[in-house]
């Protein structure tokens, strides 16, 4: 995708409107729809990002406080600040229930972890008094299912799919070199070997793409843009360079072409062809007479 073509995509998707996946597709058909979810999705948890320090003021989780406990609805608050549903809850079961980060992890998947009783809050309001106020178990646990099913960012039920997408992707890529017959060793293989910072495959020999040698190859179960290829991938891609030599990379929902500049690192959008590719023979050791 050409970098104005994904400048376009951006500015659209970043339209405030339940609608504008649909709308962004409607206009662009030639893009894939998972693309496009990709680059919305990308753009969204950057903008959380940006934000955190802000959700995270004193001033702001005393603002959540007096107003919650006030009887205010969650997800009505989620909305005035533009925080996400989930994050609020957080803030709120580390900050109210005075629970610790893992046991508020816990309650995002599985509310039965909240404490049995009603909880009792005190805590410092934005009017600089002390202030005491009940919260019931029922109404946290109602919330929390609330607030997974209405936040499409940042709840525990999204990062299971990142997460999940990821390792398919991976089986894919392990699936298409396998059908190649091409010999390599998985993430797994190489930290056993020792290595800490590790390709998702090492070839036990290079392979030729496109005229491009390639020692090593890289799944990504995103869309590449500047942001993840330059800024978090850059010293990570340039480690396996260091260490394997030329590799590859495949962000399997797409890349900004200009990104493709790297004469060590070659972008795809999907595993090569086999008429891409050229294969060595890795032939037996014999032994020493």
């Amino acid at each position: 995708m050409k970098a104005a073509l994904y400048a376009e995509l951006r500015q659209a998707l970043l339209q405030d409107d339940k609608n504008t996946l649909e709308a962004v597709n409607e206009k662009y058909p030639w893009v894939e729809f998972d693309t496009v979810v990709a680059i919305k999705s990308q753009e969204a948890s950057r903008h959380i990002r940006m934000q955190h320090h802000k959700f995270r003021s004193r001033q702001r989780i005393q603002e959540f406080i007096a107003r919650y406990t006030a009887g205010e609805d969650i997800l009505e608050i989620s909305r005035t600040y533009d925080i996400p549903p989930c994050l609020l809850m957080r803030i709120l079961l580390e900050h109210l229930a005075g629970l610790q980060k893992h046991q508020v992890s816990a309650c995002l998947k599985d509310p039965s972890y909240l404490p049995e009783s009603s909880i009792l809050i005190k805590a410092q309001m934005a009017a600089n008094r002390e202030s005491t106020a009940t919260v019931s178990r029922a109404r946290f646990g109602a919330d929390v299912f609330r607030c997974i099913d209405n936040d499409p960012v940042s709840s525990p039920a999204v990062e299971t799919i990142r997460r999940v997408t990821g390792l398919e992707y991976e089986i894919l890529l392990y699936e298409k070199l396998s059908d190649l017959g091409i010999s390599y060793q998985s993430e797994d293989d190489l930290r056993a070997a020792g290595f800490s910072k590790t390709p998702d495959v090492k070839l036990d020999a290079p392979i030729g793409v496109r005229g491009r040698m390639v020692n090593w190859i890289d799944s990504k179960a995103s869309f590449g843009d500047e942001h993840i290829h330059k800024t978090q991938g850059s010293d990570q891609f340039q480690s396996y360079v260091n260490r394997f030599g030329p590799g590859m990379v495949i962000y399997w929902f797409g890349y900004i072409d200009e990104l493709n500049d790297n004469p060590d690192i070659l972008l795809m959008d999907h595993f090569p062809d086999k008429s891409e590719v050229y294969c060595l023979t890795v032939l037996p050791v014999q032994p020493r007479p």
